[in-house]
C-alpha cells in the first residue's frame, strides 16, 4: 500500500471523527433539540453508509473498493450502483430494527426480573396522561430510570407506556419531597420521549461499540438529557435543593462499577462527576432566589 492510498484512506475517517465529535460537544452545550435531531441524522446517515460501505466492499473487490470508497466515498450511491444502496439502507434498517427490539426486550426483561410493585404517586407530582406506571422494586442500589415500552392498546392498536422505575434503596434514603423530585425527574425523561429514542440510541452505540464516536455521541446525549431532566423538575416541583440532595445521598452510595444509565446518568465514576456538576447547578437555581425557600434547604 502506497502513501498516498493511506491518506486517502485515514482523510474521510479523520473527517468522520471530526464531524462526530463536533456534534457531541454541540449537543452536549446546545439547549434546543436542534442538535438532537442532527445527531439522529448523523447516526441513520452513518448507518446507511457503513452498511453500503460493506457490501460495495464485499462485492466490488476488497482493498481496491476500500480505495475506491476513499477517493469518492458517493460512488456507490450512483445510480447504476442502485442494488449497493438499496441493500446498505436495508441493511441499515436491519440495524435500527434489531437495536430497537433488544431495547424492548431489554426494557420487558426487567419487568420479569424485577417483579416491580406499584408506587403511589408523590402528592408533589400528578400523575401524567398518558400511560406511565410508577413501581418500585426490590434492590439496595440507590437507582432510578425510565423507559417506553411500546403494548397492545384496549382498541387493539399499538400504544405506549412509559414505566418509572425506582429502587427500593433509593426510597429508604429520601425524604418525601426529594421522592417527588426524583420521579419528576423520571418523568421528565418520559415527557421528552428519552425512553424511546436514548435508550435506543445507547443501545444501537453499545451494538457498534468498535465505533468511538457513535459511544461518545450517545454519552454526550446521556449528560445533556440529564441536565435538561433536572431543568424540568425544577419546574414542576420548584424544589431545586431536594433534587440536589436525593443526586447527593445516591451519588455517596451508589457503587463505582455502576452499569447503564439511571439517576446518576451512565453510573459509574463518571456518573459521580456529573451528578456533580448537576448538584453545582441545581444549588445555582436554588441561590438565584427565583424559587422560594424550601424545607430542610
Amino acid at each position: 500500500m502506497q502513501a498516498t492510498d493511506l491518506v486517502w484512506v485515514l482523510l474521510p475517517v479523520a473527517g468522520w471523527l471530526a464531524a462526530g465529535l463536533g456534534l457531541a460537544v454541540a449537543v452536549r452545550r446546545a439547549s434546543s433539540a436542534t442538535a438532537l435531531r442532527l445527531a439522529v441524522l448523523f447516526v441513520a446517515g452513518w448507518a446507511v453508509f457503513a452498511t453500503t460501505a460493506l457490501v460495495w466492499v464485499a462485492l466490488d473487490g476488497g482493498w481496491s473498493a476500500v480505495l475506491v470508497l476513499a477517493r469518492a466515498p458517493f460512488t456507490p450511491f450512483q445510480s447504476r450502483y442502485y442494488l449497493f444502496w438499496v441493500a446498505g439502507a436495508a441493511g441499515a434498517f436491519g440495524v435500527f430494527l434489531a437495536a430497537f427490539l433488544l431495547s424492548q426486550a431489554v426494557g420487558r426483561g426487567f419487568l420479569l426480573a424485577l417483579r416491580p410493585r406499584p408506587l403511589p404517586w408523590p402528592a408533589a407530582v400528578a400523575a401524567p396522561a398518558t400511560p406511565t406506571s410508577l413501581l418500585s422494586y426490590a434492590g439496595p442500589e440507590p437507582n432510578a430510570f425510565t423507559f417506553t415500552l411500546l403494548e397492545r392498546g384496549a382498541s387493539g392498536g399499538l400504544r405506549r407506556r412509559d414505566v418509572v422505575l425506582i429502587s427500593e434503596g433509593l426510597l429508604e434514603l429520601l425524604t418525601d419531597d426529594e421522592q417527588a423530585a426524583v420521579v419528576a425527574h423520571e418523568l421528565g425523561h418520559a415527557r421528552e420521549l428519552d425512553g424511546r429514542y436514548l435508550t435506543f440510541l445507547r443501545t444501537f452505540a453499545r451494538m457498534m461499540r468498535w465505533d468511538p464516536v457513535l459511544g461518545y455521541v450517545a454519552s454526550a446525549l446521556t449528560a445533556r438529557e440529564e441536565f435538561r431532566a433536572d431543568w424540568d423538575a425544577v419546574e414542576l416541583t420548584h424544589h431545586p435543593r431536594a433534587l440536589a440532595r436525593a443526586l447527593f445521598k445516591a451519588s455517596r452510595v451508589a457503587p463505582m462499577s455502576g452499569l447503564g444509565a439511571g439517576l446518576l446518568g451512565v453510573g459509574g465514576a463518571r456518573g459521580r462527576r456529573q451528578a456533580v456538576e448537576r448538584i453545582r447547578r441545581l444549588v445555582a437555581l436554588a441561590e438565584s432566589g427565583r424559587y422560594p425557600e424550601e424545607p430542610g434547604g
